[in-house]
């Protein structure tokens, strides 16, 4: 009991009225009485005020100690606490609030020096039992519950005027509801771009986690919250959270199974011995907008933690929305909106985590056994999404890492990528034989290369290491998934290109592992196909190459339509279109479907697609092959130590003989020579050396025929006239073409080096004209039988995508350049290539990216030449 010496008259007065708080405690023991509060128009964030219990005639009614002394005890007796006033041992530093049922006051306590806050009852509630009791049941109640979050109570008492009280320890700070509101201004005032769900709310989580903490152990007391809303939570300057107002606070009927964890005796109030105190059902207490369904219909008997968990839900909602889950201007139209359920998601507008999300509309089920079963669990549930959401923070920094690293490596590749080519150039322009000082420049080229590659290669495994780092925090993050696959795209896409298909594999399966949807449609690889015809109108027919017996083959016919076709759908892979029109001859059209790629047979530089000629029937003869405009992949051929790096390259359309020329047609060159009395040009071309040999050791291959001229040699086996000339030189064969474009009116020349490559290969980079594989009965080659060249439709399986044949074997080409534009001239000094295989191939030789250079004036055993020419140039566009 404190006792003031400073009391005023007028409270003395007042006093001898009052009770004493022993007599009104031992009241509370005999007392039998109701909880009961009306549905008042209030906000719909007021708890709801009582009202007067209704009286049951067969119980004689109790009169309470104030009730006996109302005639001197009124309300308007009290007089009002001054600032500077003793209140017992305290002194009185003003009023900071009023409830429904107290005042808050700060104190001074001059024993200890130190401030606290006391929670007087209100005088109008002082001839009120309900009001008594419950004041009495606070201040008992939040005494028994220690718990960080929740504020100590220090001492029960009674003041000079009658009136009782408890002491607090004061708490400073702000309400949640002034932090809910803060916090979602800050984050509309942001620029979009700058919008931050995690960086702006995360703390507010774990605030609601610190609520939920000590709800839970008053679960874990048996005792229920009953008016939890974001006004009864303070959050202090320096992060703590304390539940306030437990005013409503309500002992359950039963202890919880896992109360027996805390090893502390049940909490209990007066009140609560006698279980005629209880709230009659029909009642309402609490605050509309944040009560459970259960607890607006007034069913006090099924109240229990799963009422303070939909309660905690409500809070969690205004957390994540900005917004109560209900409003509305009175207390009753609230209660009908709880009644009927919540009718919106919060926080999607603001991109809330959508497990937050959920978590809030199962903790507001309307059914209670759907919710988290108390606030333990619901704490439990909040923890781990706090600590996935830790694990994710931390992931998204080694993501970030690893972000910063990945430019840096493309960087790198880019670079080496570009030295290599560098070095390329200049070693191409180099005879074989030129001596070390001029190949030193371009060696130094290489080798910075290869240390970029080195260099690049740590970059990229750092990278990997900070990603897959990410995933051990977070296995289904998607940002690091969505890097590592990219990575492993970027790989894949390098081997398809490099035509390394164990590496390919091997890459496609760790896209497919890390793939999260991004790179489906990379992964199905579907292409488009454009083709545009001069005659408009050409029925398009299409072959798609399978592999049989280890050669491409086309398979089956499909109809496409006819021209033009834009942007048709095909899947990845290589194909054989023939184009068709009347009065036109047949086109052979190899096209290549890229993973994601358009074909569009657009020139480089070009606005638009470029029309593929179809000749007229009579233009070409049998032994003429028509190759459209278009690209093609160029070398590339990890096997061949001459082939260049892989490239897709345009080239313009052309005709090229099918078969290589031969003996027959080079002795009308030499004859029709003598025939111009050229007879030292004649002989000056005439082919040395034998069918096996590049000396003039055995039987010579042509002798002078009996009336003039030329012959194959008497000894020459008889169908040696139908076999490829060969110990020809570059000049011979440009005279050659010169003569046969004078003779047919057509500008026959020998092919360039691309335009020989795309007629023997096709456009989609395979290694041999029918494939990928070799086998010595396919063409003419050091391991087939007889070791002398063979006629020119020998070996049908020699045959490229376009019908050109012997070009992996028998005898190699020479061509008019070195992979350059244009053709050198007459006597020019610098080397020349020719391209494919021989009949002394080996198998890397028969490759026809290989190639190889030699002087304008040499001749081979086994090299011969073709004829190419123009088509449709004037037409280009």
């Amino acid at each position: 009991m404190i006792y003031s010496d400073a009391s005023s008259d007028r409270n003395q007065a007042a006093l001898a009225g009052l009770p004493h708080l022993d007599t009104l405690l031992l009241w509370y023991d005999r007392m039998s009485d109701h909880d009961a509060r009306q549905v008042s128009p209030r906000s719909s964030h007021e708890t709801l005020t009582q009202a007067p219990a209704p009286t049951n005639p067969r119980v004689p009614a109790l009169t309470s100690p104030f009730q006996r002394r109302a005639s001197s005890c009124s309300a308007t007796h009290i007089a009002p606490l001054r600032v500077g006033q003793p209140l017992g041992r305290y002194i009185n530093m003003g009023m900071l609030g009023r409830g429904g049922s107290g005042e808050i006051y700060r104190v001074r306590d001059p024993r200890l020096n130190r401030r606290l806050v006391l929670k007087v009852i209100r005088p109008d509630r002082l001839d009120d039992p309900t009001a008594l009791a419950r004041f009495v049941d606070e201040a008992q109640l939040t005494s028994q519950l220690d718990h960080p979050g929740i504020v100590p109570v220090h001492e029960l008492g009674q003041l000079d005027d009658g009136r009782i009280f408890f002491a607090m320890r004061e708490v400073r700070g702000r309400t949640l509801s002034q932090v809910i509101a803060e916090r979602h201004q800050e984050y509309a005032e942001l620029p979009p771009q700058q919008r931050d769900w995690d960086r702006t709310f995360r703390s507010l989580i774990s605030i609601f986690l610190r609520v939920c903490e000590p709800i839970a152990y008053a679960h874990s007391r048996g005792i229920l919250h009953r008016d939890l809303k974001p006004s009864n939570i303070m959050v202090g300057d320096y992060g703590e959270v304390q539940v306030l107002d437990w005013g409503l606070a309500k002992v359950c009927g039963h202890e919880p199974d896992h109360a027996q964890e805390f090893a502390q005796a049940p909490v209990t109030t007066d009140r609560h011995r006698d279980a005629s105190f209880e709230t009659h059902e029909g009642s309402i207490v609490g605050t509309p907008a944040f009560m459970s369904p259960e607890q607006a219909r007034g069913e006090h008997d099924r109240l229990g933690p799963a009422s303070d968990v939909y309660s905690l839900g409500a809070i969690l909602f205004n957390v994540l929305d900005g917004h109560s889950p209900f409003e509305g201007t009175n207390a009753s139209a609230i209660i009908l909106q709880v009644m009927n359920g919540v009718d919106r998601t919060p926080g999607t507008a603001l991109g809330a985590p959508t497990e937050l999300i959920d978590l809030c509309l199962r903790a507001m089920s309307p059914e209670a056994e759907h919710r988290p079963a108390d606030a333990a669990e619901l704490a439990r549930v909040i923890s781990d999404w706090r600590d996935g959401a830790n694990r994710r923070q931390q992931a998204l920094h080694l993501v970030a890492q690893a972000d910063e690293l990945l430019p840096r490596h493309h960087a790198i590749g880019q670079r080496a990528d570009e030295l290599r080519r560098e070095a390329r150039q200049r070693l191409d322009q180099l005879r074989p034989t030129a001596p070390v000082e001029e190949k030193r420049a371009a060696w130094e080229l290489e080798e910075e290369a290869y240390f970029l590659d080195r260099q690049g290669g740590a970059v990229r495994a750092q990278a990997i290491r900070h990603l897959e780092s990410a995933l051990a925090h977070v296995p289904e993050l998607a940002e690091a998934h969505d890097r590592l696959a990219g990575i492993y795209q970027r790989d894949h896409a390098r081997a398809e290109l490099e035509r390394d298909l164990a590496r390919a594999t091997s890459m496609e399966v760790f896209i497919r592992a890390h793939n999260t949807g991004r790179f489906d449609d990379y992964l199905t690889g579907h292409g488009q196909l454009n083709i545009w015809t001069d005659p408009p109108g050409a029925r398009v027919e299409i072959f798609r190459y399978v592999q049989k017996d280890r050669r491409l083959i086309p398979g089956l016919k499909r109809f496409l339509g006819f021209t033009p076709l834009v942007d048709v759908e095909l899947a990845m892979g290589s194909y054989l279109i023939t184009l068709n029109a009347a009065g036109r001859q047949q086109v052979r059209y190899p096209v290549v479907i890229e993973r994601q790629g358009r074909w569009t047979g657009q020139a480089p530089g070009a606005t638009r697609p470029r029309q593929i000629e179809l000749p007229f029937t009579d233009e070409l003869h049998d032994d003429e092959i028509y190759v459209p405009p278009g690209y093609f992949w160029q070398g590339g051929d990890p096997l061949v130590a001459t082939s260049p790096p892989r490239k897709a390259r345009w080239v313009e359309g052309f005709v090229i003989r099918r078969h290589p020329v031969t003996h027959a047609q080079y002795l009308d060159f030499l004859n029709a020579l003598v025939e111009k009395n050229l007879d030292h040009e004649a002989e000056a071309r005439r082919p040395r050396g034998s069918l096996q040999s590049d000396t003039s050791d055995g039987v010579p291959l042509y002798e002078l025929a009996p009336h003039g001229g030329y012959c194959l040699h008497r000894h020459q086996p008889d169908d040696v006239a139908r076999w490829p000339v060969t110990h020809i030189s570059w000049n011979d064969a440009r005279a050659f073409a010169a003569w046969e474009a004078a003779r047919t009116r057509q500008p026959w020349r020998l092919p360039t080096e691309a335009e020989w490559e795309k007629a023997a290969r096709g456009v989609d980079g395979r290694f041999y004209p029918w494939g990928d594989y070799l086998d010595p009965t396919w063409c003419k080659m050091l391991h087939s039988p007889e070791r002398t060249p063979a006629p020119i439709d020998a070996f049908p399986d020699d045959t490229s995508p376009y019908g050109l044949r012997g070009a992996a074997g028998n005898v190699r080409d020479w061509c008019a350049d070195i992979l350059a534009e244009g053709e050198p001239g007459e006597g020019d000094p610098g080397a020349r290539a020719y391209r494919g295989g021989s009949w002394f191939s080996s198998a890397e030789n028969c490759r026809l990216a290989s190639r190889e250079v030699r002087p304008p004036d040499a001749t081979s055993v086994g090299t011969g030449f073709r004829l190419a020419r123009d088509f449709g140039r004037s037409k280009r566009s």
